[in-house]
């Protein structure tokens, strides 16, 4: 759900940026008969996802929201995480974000016409319709998560969870991102240097 902040770590990894979005699409086991960057990137999401999901300030941010909402807590907080990363983008990115999302989406479209099945629905509506540009604003970011409850199986208005954290906690949150994303900034090119070098080896074994 997080995007952006894929796009992001892609970008400073110098990795596929469509391989690190389709981890939210392609499941099972790697290599999956794409071209090696793709797979890559895949990989790479899922090592993001599980260092996020596992990590003391993400599962704080999640302990935020009171029930009902704390059941959706990773959909809201990994929203909320590309919120707080496009507000904040000048600290982790020399580029202005819209020239960044400009770039990004070119890549994806550009991608669209060599993957054998092309992107993703959703990654197609995102780069045409340039959604990551809505999370900037807490209205953008409440839309949008509308959406994603509306295609849950038991749809909801997703976007009043963010009602209900009152400033206190919403800033606690939002210092709690700025001190983990650094974090894993650092954790994606330490895992990415290490899969290098592991396929590297790899290849030149007989």
């Amino acid at each position: 759900m997080n995007f952006l902040a894929h796009l992001h770590l892609a970008a400073h990894t110098d990795s596929s940026l469509t391989g690190n979005l389709l981890g939210d699409f392609i499941k099972g086991p790697l290599p999956t008969g794409l071209d090696a960057p793709f797979d890559e990137g895949i990989w790479l999401h899922r090592k993001i996802d599980g260092f996020t999901d596992a990590h003391p300030e993400h599962r704080a941010a999640v302990a935020c929201f009171e029930a009902p909402w704390r059941r959706f807590g990773g959909i809201l907080v990994d929203m909320l995480y590309d919120h707080w990363l496009s507000q904040h983008w000048s600290q982790f990115h020399e580029h202005p974000l819209p020239s960044f999302l400009l770039q990004s989406y070119a890549r994806l479209l550009a991608d669209h016409r060599i993957l054998p099945d092309g992107l993703p629905a959703p990654l197609m509506r995102m780069a045409q319709q340039n959604w990551i540009a809505s999370y900037q604003h807490r209205e953008g970011l409440g839309q949008a998560l509308n959406g994603i409850g509306r295609r849950l199986r038991r749809p909801l208005p997703l976007g009043d969870a963010l009602l209900t954290l009152d400033e206190s906690r919403w800033h606690r949150c939002e210092q709690g991102f700025l001190r983990f994303y650094p974090e894993l900034m650092a954790f994606s090119r330490q895992q990415l240097a290490k899969y290098r070098s592991e396929a590297a080896i790899h290849r030149q074994t007989p």
